[in-house]
C-alpha cells in the first residue's frame, strides 16, 4: 500500500475515515450500543463508544477511491467545508432531535417510537450519504490521497457560499 504522511491529525482522521473496511465494523459495533441502551447497560454502552473509536484510530488510510462509501467520506468533507455554519447546525439539529427521542424510546422501552425515529434516522443517514457521494463525483481525485487542502481550497472558491 501507499501510504502518504499526513501534515495534521485532521488530514489523517479524514484519511483513515475515508476507509470502507471502518465503516462496516463500526455499523455492527452501532447496533450492538442500541441493544446495551435497551438493555440500559451503562457500562456496555461505555465500552463499545471506545471499541469504535479505537477502530478508527488504528485504521489503515484508504487506499483507493472508487468505493462509494470513499466518495461519501470525501462528499462529506466537501460538504463541511463548502456549506455555512449556520446550515450545518440546521442539519445537526434535525438529526439531533431524531436521536434523542430514538434513544429515549430505546431507553424506555416503547417499541413503536423506536421503530419510528429508527426509521427517520436510517433514511435520513442514506440519503446524506446518497447526497455526499453525488458532491464527491464532481471532483477530481488523487488515488492515493484523496482531497488535499489545495482540492478544498479550488472547490470553496468554486462554490457559492450563500446558498
Amino acid at each position: 500500500m501507499n501510504y502518504h504522511k499526513a501534515e495534521s491529525m485532521t488530514e489523517l482522521f479524514w484519511r483513515k475515515s475515508r476507509n470502507p473496511l471502518t465503516v462496516w465494523p463500526r455499523l455492527l459495533l452501532s447496533l450492538l450500543i442500541f441493544i446495551a441502551f435497551w438493555s440500559h447497560s451503562l457500562w456496555w454502552i461505555i465500552f463499545l463508544f471506545f471499541l469504535q473509536t479505537a477502530i478508527l484510530f488504528f485504521a489503515p488510510p484508504a487506499s483507493k477511491y472508487e468505493n462509494c462509501l470513499t466518495r461519501a467520506a470525501d462528499g462529506f468533507r466537501i460538504w463541511t467545508v463548502v456549506r455555512s455554519a449556520e446550515e450545518r447546525n440546521t442539519m445537526l439539529l434535525l438529526f439531533l432531535f431524531s436521536a434523542v427521542a430514538f434513544f429515549a424510546a430505546l431507553w424506555a422501552h416503547y417499541l413503536f417510537w423506536v421503530f419510528f425515529f429508527g426509521v427517520q434516522l436510517v433514511i435520513a443517514k442514506l440519503l446524506l450519504i446518497r447526497r455526499f457521494a453525488a458532491m464527491a463525483r464532481q471532483v477530481e481525485y488523487d488515488v492515493h490521497v484523496g482531497l488535499t487542502a489545495d482540492d478544498l481550497q479550488a472547490i470553496v472558491s468554486r462554490c457559492n457560499l450563500t446558498n
